[in-house]
């Protein structure tokens, strides 16, 4: 079973807060039938290690995932960007690596290569933690680090679609999530984030996630495509469990874009010995493409989409991104905005 520390969940959290109370769900505003499902299938953490890249690309081949967010550091990184010259027509993002959460895995962050940077311990490794991450860091730096990572994506030749996070980092702060945003807007690169209600952040405050009034009013003035939920792959004890969790979850949701993420990597050795959750992982590339979810998906008459194709929606319609919002009290924002 995979372990989430309390502060990366808050992360994650805040990267998946709540599906919104809009008169229309973000697929009825990008064009999709009022009444449809539209799933982002999205594969996590290429560029790590051959195993992580060779599930993501039969993946991507096959039509079973339709997204894929690269670790640009990454060890592996210069193969996925090889695929992905020869395969432009496949939605590729940066995924926001602040961190490396794995011990048998080493990468350096670029801005650690030409400058001080409070990313990286004393060793000149980038933290291991959220926690040390919130602690230590500053926003200037990591803002140069996400800059210096897009543009190593762009020069590789990856013909990028979107940005998101990794491992819960670019919403572990205010100031680090503006920073994600802002990128986002710069680049015109759109973000995995979705809408807040008051309803979710209630909830979540009650369950000892607080969020941040600044944090709120971040993602409300947000102006590229949000998603209406965003949902992880469920862990299982075995395989058919977990199958049959994915299953469920694809049957229960409601009409809206979400994406939903998946790490999935070939079984090997190797990844036994590089990530503790190898197993989940392997069954992650075997869900995706079992018989019984394809099923599953054809039955109930999902929709899948990638970030390409949501910003050829945006762009060619008239959006109004403030139409209907939530009805949100930000509590105290002003007088935080004023100190």
């Amino acid at each position: 079973m995979r372990i989430v520390p309390k502060i990366l969940l808050f992360g994650i959290l805040c990267g998946a807060l709540c599906r919104p109370v809009l008169a229309q769900t973000w697929s009825q505003r990008l064009g999709f039938p009022a009444d449809k499902r539209v799933l982002i299938l999205s594969v996590r953490e290429l560029g790590i290690s051959w195993e992580m890249n060779e599930a993501a690309k039969d993946l991507m081949a096959s039509g079973h995932a339709t997204s894929a967010s690269i670790v640009v550091p990454g060890p592996w990184f210069d193969d996925i960007a090889r695929w992905s010259e020869q395969h432009q027509e496949k939605d590729f993002g940066v995924g926001i690596a602040l961190i490396n959460p794995y011990r048998a895995i080493n990468w350096r962050l670029f801005s650690s290569e030409v400058q001080h940077t409070t990313l990286v311990d004393a060793d000149g490794q980038p933290w291991r933690s959220v926690v040390q991450l919130v602690v230590s860091a500053t926003a200037d730096d990591v803002k140069r680090e996400i800059d210096m990572q897009i543009h190593r994506a762009r020069e590789a030749g990856v013909k990028l679609s979107h940005i998101s996070g990794f491992h819960g980092t670019v919403f572990a702060r205010p100031d680090i999530a503006a920073a994600y945003l802002g990128a986002s807007r710069k680049y015109w690169l759109p973000a995995a984030v979705i809408e807040l209600s008051r309803e979710r952040i209630e909830r979540f405050r009650r369950e000892g996630f607080p969020i941040d009034p600044h944090l709120q009013q971040l993602v409300h003035s947000y102006p590229l495509p949000k998603l209406d939920d965003i949902l992880l792959m469920p862990d299982g004890p075995t395989y058919d469990e977990k199958r049959d969790a994915y299953v469920a979850m694809l049957k229960n949701m409601p009409p809206g874009l979400v994406q939903i993420i998946s790490r999935p990597a070939v079984e090997t050795r190797g990844l036994q010995i590089l990530v503790p959750d190898w197993q989940q992982r392997s069954w992650d590339a075997a869900v995706l493409q079992d018989p019984e979810v394809v099923k599953t998906m054809n039955d109930e008459g999902i929709l899948v989409t990638d970030w390409r194709d949501i910003m050829h929606r945006f762009e060619a319609r008239p959006i109004d991104v403030h139409e209907d919002p939530p009805s949100l009290e930000f509590e105290d924002a002003d007088a935080a905005a004023a100190e």
